[in-house]
């Protein structure tokens, strides 16, 4: 999309006044009718057609191998080995076709998953929809970090920061609307910043950019490689072209030195040197990596609610070493609620009042959003039916939408008794005195009246509230010309997910360190730390913005940083990746968030992120909190290690082969068959096509895919089974173990010999595997897959009959075929043990992780209960226990569990309880079995840590009052750091 493009709309008449109903939004009826006009919202998908995709299979650098192999063979008159060849290459693109195809099913029900929405007035009613489903005329709430999907008129609202970039390549934002850009947003473009509805114009194809946006799905055709792929593919490209020196050295010596440039000489040593090319030629290498990066993406989508954008993605989430986390939805459940009770007032205001304020501030078809969504309800449940007759009062003129930098919103509304009313509603300290923290650039600036006897009193309510775990929301209001006045403070609570503690320590479990990057209170992120088990080493934002070493320093250390701006979250992503060399993971939600999320080598959108987030990750969430993460940590590990098993594999096979017929050929003047070497290669590809279905453990540590340690052990793997090979041409004869002699001789290389050869070979290589995708010795090793085993052994088998009863090979006896069997599994063991100390030379940890069911799919078997709020239970002096899926018709769940294991040690202990405590255990189980909510009758004293354990309970503790009576709690899943509890199980 060019500049001269994008000015046209500049042309049109500027005209900002609102049509009232347009503003109202159409109906559903009237929606379902413009469906059939313009259709869906969408592009033509962008595909490949089939025979093209067929093709495809013959291109490549291996495939061109075998086709000059097939020329060679055909060349030289020998039909069958030019049969088998294409036979080959017809097989291989069949297979790599069916893959593919698989594949890309896998990868379209992924795609499905990463479907915008966006909120739409339909009937009136602002509801979440497919972006697909837009149709000229509806009136959508465009809000930062949303990418906007059609061509789209400004309504109302704020004036909008809009990024263009990726249509006219400009850095900075345009504002819509305005004198020189007019009011028409393009589809394609992305919100950076403000609030404002707007009504659709046009959509899909009859949108500006939609010409444009078919090349670029025409772009996202073309299949991505990843760097790990791209390297190992450059080590094939290497040995095969090592190969070719070889051969052509080979040719060079029979012939010259050994006089065999005979007319038929000359076809039987170009038969041979065909044989080496094709047993260097991995032809199912592309084909198993990217059907087993594709279905491991497919499965982390449909099982783990991990969505990866794109398949080279996968390394960066396998190496992951440091995850810097979001608080908010990611750590705790984002389901705020507001504490009626513990409203702070001031002066004259009442807590009705700032509920009213704080309402109008919000916007109620923002129900995505916790922090108005929380408000809202707020407000309704204080003033009932009435509350919307009274807002109605208030005519709104303009609005300010959130921003990370200004950190407040601003409403302003018209009212016929009290006049012009402006509300702003953000950080306590930032209504109180915009200038807190440091100037901005927003050109609503105030310090509130009284400034300088309310800010002492303010900053100490917000601490006090930090410290109980409470994130705060300040208002303030100013009437017409007066001065503006602070109303209050709403204290919301937002309390740890359920399996956040037990997630965080599974990460570091993994080798992740995890750190916490908020833009909440310092108090609040280090109380949220403690309770989830993470370190409380937690700095202020303002820590990472000097550029020294100690700030170096400090970023590596801390457990995390509080009250941050969006560039200190990408400061610390980039000391973190530049200067400590990590691979770091990044979550977040919002537009803010972009910058970091794109820095860092794994940017993680998690669940309910905006566009912007999304555009910029690798890995989008379909579910909150931490537990989708540590699942694509550990199935990305393992779709590695099948990768690096099948890589480690195929070189070593190629070594030894290519090895051991060059130096048959070099001692012995022997080649083997090139008819049994092009069947090897075959079945080899052939039999390992399940490694990408096959099962593995997740390594305990972060991935390194290096290929040169790869290499490394490939090249010593293909050593010793060079040797092993060599030892059975040259041995097995004077061994009298076999009923005839296989040993090679200069003037001795019959059929059946070659053939014991080959079937000592075809062995050793299919049963490699089994060492290679072990990450220990075999024996201790998780087993592998059905397919992969029985693919295996049902080659081994074809090739001992053919080597038995097929003429070609000369029937090798059936006694001597099992001591070739034996031979090779002694010899696979002998391997298994060197491979392990190859590893322990690497440094490589040799432990993996158990397998993990996330939490969120282990409730998907218990009914899900909302429990709405909090709000009416006292800040203090209680704890207040949250049962969120308690089900009174599902026997096992945490809170039964804990009130069966209470009613027991009750019994046990009967005689030695108090009156009171009787008191509390029956009052604790007939609340369990009657509500949801558990005021427990107790208090904590100020000297006693509690740590919510994930695999009993869900809780949401706080300290109060002095008491020393905790059995009751203890009970209910909340373990006391002291020592009087020791016989509580």
């Amino acid at each position: 999309m060019t500049e001269e493009t994008m000015s046209s709309s500049k042309k049109k008449e500027y005209d900002i006044t609102v049509d009232l109903a347009e503003r109202i939004g159409l109906t559903n009826e009237r929606a379902e009718e413009l469906y059939q006009e313009w259709g869906y919202n969408e592009l033509p998908e962008i595909t490949i057609s089939l025979w093209k995709v067929f093709f495809l299979q013959f291109t490549g650098t291996m495939p061109y191998m075998l086709e000059l192999a097939a020329i060679i063979a055909i060349v030289v008159l020998d039909y069958a080995d030019f049969i088998i060849i294409i036979g080959m290459l017809c097989c291989n693109a069949v297979l790599g076709f069916h893959e593919q195809m698989k594949a890309a099913a896998s990868l379209r029900e992924l795609t499905q998953k990463m479907e915008q929405k966006i909120a739409v007035l339909r009937d009136g009613k602002a509801e979440y929809l497919l972006t697909r489903l837009l149709v000229p005329g509806d009136v959508v709430l465009l809000i930062g970090g949303v990418s906007v999907p059609a061509d789209i008129d400004w309504l109302e609202g704020d004036v909008l920061s809009v990024d263009t970039a990726a249509l006219t390549g400009e850095p900075i934002p345009r504002k819509y609307p305005s004198p020189e850009h007019g009011k028409l947003i393009l589809c394609g473009t992305i919100i950076r910043a403000g609030e404002a509805y707007g009504v659709v114009r046009k959509t899909g194809i009859h949108t500006e950019i939609g010409s444009a946006s078919a090349e670029v799905m025409k772009d996202k055709t073309v299949v991505k490689v990843s760097l790990f792929e791209e390297r190992v593919l450059n080590v094939v490209k290497k040995i095969i072209l090592l190969t070719l020196v070889d051969v052509f050295i080979i040719f060079i010596i029979q012939g010259t030195y050994k006089g065999q440039f005979t007319e038929t000489s000359y076809k039987e040593d170009l038969l041979s040197c065909l044989a080496i090319i094709v047993a260097a030629i991995p032809i199912a290498l592309p084909i198993v990596l990217n059907v087993t990066m594709a279905l491991g993406a497919g499965k982390m989508a449909r099982e783990f609610d991990a969505v990866v954008t794109s398949l080279p993605a996968l390394q960066d989430i396998s190496s992951m070493t440091v995850l810097c986390s979001d608080k908010t939805g990611t750590l705790t459940t984002a389901k705020i609620s507001i504490h009626a009770e513990s409203v702070w007032t001031n002066d004259k205001f009442t807590q009705r009042d700032v509920a009213l304020y704080a309402a109008l501030a919000s916007n109620r078809d923002k129900k995505e959003d916790a922090i108005d969504r929380s408000v809202i309800q707020h407000f309704d449940r204080l003033f009932g039916p009435s509350g919307i007759t009274q807002a109605n009062e208030f005519t709104k003129v303009r609005s300010v939408g959130f921003n990370p930098i200004y950190k407040r919103v601003i409403y302003e509304y018209s009212h016929p008794r009290l006049g012009r009313v402006v509300i702003g509603k953000g950080l306590p300290t930032k209504v109180l005195d915009t200038a807190d923290g440091g100037e901005d650039d927003a050109a609503d600036q105030w310090k509130v009246q009284k400034f300088n006897e309310l800010y002492e009193v303010v900053k100490k309510v917000d601490i006090d509230f930090s410290k109980a775990g409470y994130k705060t929301l300040g208002v303030s209001v100013k009437f017409n010309d007066e001065p503006w006045i602070y109303c209050g403070i709403l204290p919301m609570l937002d309390p740890p997910r359920h399996d956040t503690a037990q997630t965080i320590k599974n990460l570091q479990n993994a080798g992740i360190n995890v750190k916490m990057i908020t833009g909440d209170h310092l108090n609040i992120a280090k109380e949220t730390a403690r309770l989830i088990g993470l370190g409380t080493n937690i700095h202020p934002g303002e820590a990472t913005r000097d550029n020294t070493p100690e700030r170096d320093d400090l970023v590596l250390k801390a457990d995390g940083f509080a009250q941050v701006l969006p560039k200190d979250k990408r400061e610390v992503v980039q000391v973190l990746r530049n200067t400590y060399k990590q691979v770091v993971g990044m979550t977040g939600d919002g537009v803010n968030d972009a910058p970091a999320l794109s820095a860092a080598q794994c940017g993680v959108a998690v669940d309910d992120a905006t566009d912007a987030a999304k555009n910029a990750a690798a890995i989008i969430l379909t579910s909150p909190g931490l537990s989708a993460i540590y699942s694509s940590v550990i199935e990305s590990r393992r779709i590695f290690r099948k990768l690096k098993a099948y890589v480690t594999y195929r070189l070593a096979a190629s070594i030894q082969i290519v090895i051991s017929l060059t130096l048959l050929i070099y001692i012995s003047n022997c080649p083997i068959n090139s008819l049994y070497i092009i069947l090897l290669a075959l079945f080899n590809d052939l039999t390992m096509l399940p490694i990408a279905y096959d099962n593995q453990n997740a390594s305990v540590t972060p991935e390194k895919p290096d290929v040169i340690n790869i290499l490394t052990l490939a090249v010593c793997l293909g050593g010793m089974q060079t040797g092993f090979t060599m030892l059975f041409s040259y041995v097995s004869g004077p061994s009298g173990l076999f009923s005839r002699d296989y040993a090679v001789g200069y003037t001795k290389c019959d059929k059946i010999t070659q053939a014991a050869i080959w079937l000592q070979m075809y062995l050793a290589t299919e049963f490699l595997i089994f060492s290679t995708r072990a990450p220990s010795y075999i024996w201790v090793s998780l087993l592998p897959s059905p397919a992969l085993f029985g693919s295996v052994f049902a080659g081994c088998l074809l090739g001992s009959f053919i080597a038995g009863f097929a003429e070609a090979w000369g029937k090798i006896p059936g006694t001597d075929i099992l001591i070739i069997w034996l031979y090779n599994l002694i010899c696979l063991v002998l391997i298994d043990i060197v491979k392990v100390e190859i590893f322990k030379a690497f440094g490589q940890n040799l432990e993996v992780l158990a397998d993990y069911l996330p939490e969120h799919k282990k409730e998907e078997q218990y009914e899900k209960v909302d429990v709405g709020d909090i709000e009416a239970r006292p800040a203090t002096p209680t704890v207040v226990k949250v049962v969120e899926d308690f089900d009174e018709d599902k026997i096992v769940t945490r809170a039964t569990l804990s009130s069966s294991r209470l009613g027991d040690w009750a019994k046990n202990n009967l005689k030695n309880l108090t009156e009171q405590e009787k008191a509390a255990i029956q009052s604790y189980q007939t609340k369990v079995r009657s509500e949801t909510k558990i005021h427990i009758p107790t208090g904590l004293t100020s000297e006693t840590k509690i740590t919510p354990p994930t695999d009993t309970i869900r809780v949401t503790p706080r300290l109060t009052s002095s008491s020393t009576d905790l059995r009751p709690m203890l009970a209910m899943g909340l373990r006391p750091n002291t020592p009087n509890f020791k016989n509580l199980k």
